[in-house]
């Protein structure tokens, strides 16, 4: 998919190109159409493909039909090895899992053992997709799509669009021929969508962080349980559904009825954007209370979502890496954060 968004940005006409190099300054005044150069998707192709992963991962996907799905992928301790979004299109029997760049390897590697049994076959090659991000309501109207309800997916001529959640950002797999074209529309003149600013991945990223999502990526794997990404607050672990790898150990954890740790969003005065893992102090404690999940450019610095122990949050300072680093200041998240540690 590398190769695909390559040749794309060459093709960019100038104009576009600058766009792309200058500093991101997102403006929720602004319509966006996001390069998610950072996103790549595995293909599950077969008759049985909904099965096979209905048995691998923590979301439903017997609900999967004109839906976009978030899950997880876990071992046996119950940690994301992968987390993705996911889309189906019945009558190519295909589920295409979008995941951070390197992941479809990772977990194609994961699931081939499993896949052998039954009438499903997983590919990570795809020579003619790239994944687009929109970013505000009226962005849509480049897809030819005039509305979309939370997590609704359609399937369009070369492609499917999708909304996530209830926000603002739109979710496009589509071939690299409609992607040139909406790129070529974009840079016309007498275009009706020349208002939308071409961005790159960091702008989707920051709005991902503001809506509290994050996704697990080749650093992360194997760091945090779905809960602690808030997953089961945003649709993306099915407590109903039948077994799955890590489901004991998660299962157990929703019906005990408490956390010890939860994602939170913070903002950050610093030009140095953390690694997922990295560190999070308080200014009492010697050990780490927290580690980052992932993190964002903005307008005066980071934002990022961070796993943090609940007890910490009303008594402590955060500060980034080390007990003198920046210091993290708390923002909301738009869900609530339920099941805290009693």
């Amino acid at each position: 998919m590398q190769n695909q968004w390559q040749i794309l940005l060459n093709n960019l006409p100038s104009t576009l190109t600058a766009r792309l190099q200058e500093e991101p300054k997102y403006s929720p005044d602004t319509e966006y159409l996001s390069c998610l150069t950072d996103f790549e998707t595995l293909n599950i192709t077969g008759p049985d493909r909904l099965t096979f992963l209905q048995g691998q991962m923590t979301c439903d996907f017997t609900t999967i039909e004109g839906k976009l799905l978030l899950g997880a992928n876990c071992n046996l301790k119950g940690r994301a090895s992968a987390t993705f979004y996911a889309i189906d299109n019945a009558v190519n029997e295909t589920t295409l899992l979008i995941l951070p760049t390197g992941q479809a390897t990772h977990l194609k590697g994961l699931l081939d053992k499993y896949a052998l049994f039954s009438k499903a076959e997983l590919s990570a090659e795809n020579t003619d997709q790239v994944v687009i991000g929109l970013i505000g309501e009226e962005s849509l109207a480049i897809t030819g799509i005039s509305s979309l309800e939370s997590n609704q997916s359609i399937n369009i001529p070369q492609g499917n669009v999708s909304r996530v959640n209830n926000t603002n950002l739109f979710l496009c797999v589509i071939s690299t021929t409609l992607a040139q074209q909406w790129l070529d529309a974009i840079s016309e003149e007498s275009s009706t969508h020349k208002s939308l600013t071409v961005t790159h991945h960091n702008t989707w990223n920051q709005q991902q962080i503001a809506s509290g999502i994050s996704h697990v990526t080749t650093i992360s794997q194997d760091l945090f349980i779905p809960q602690e990404l808030n997953y089961d607050l945003i649709d993306g672990i099915s407590f109903t559904k039948g077994c799955y790898i890590g489901q004991e150990i998660i299962a157990r954890l929703h019906y005990r009825g408490s956390y010890k740790q939860r994602a939170c969003r913070f903002q950050c005065k610093t030009n140095i954007k953390p690694k997922p893992g990295t560190p999070i102090y308080g200014e009492n404690t010697d050990q780490p209370c927290g580690q980052v999940i992932q993190s964002a450019t903005v307008n005066d610095g980071i934002e990022l979502l961070a796993v943090i122990k609940l007890k910490t949050l009303e008594s402590e300072t955060f500060h980034l890496e080390q007990k003198d680093g920046p210091i993290l200041h708390g923002l909301t998240l738009p869900y609530a954060i339920t099941n805290t540690e009693e």
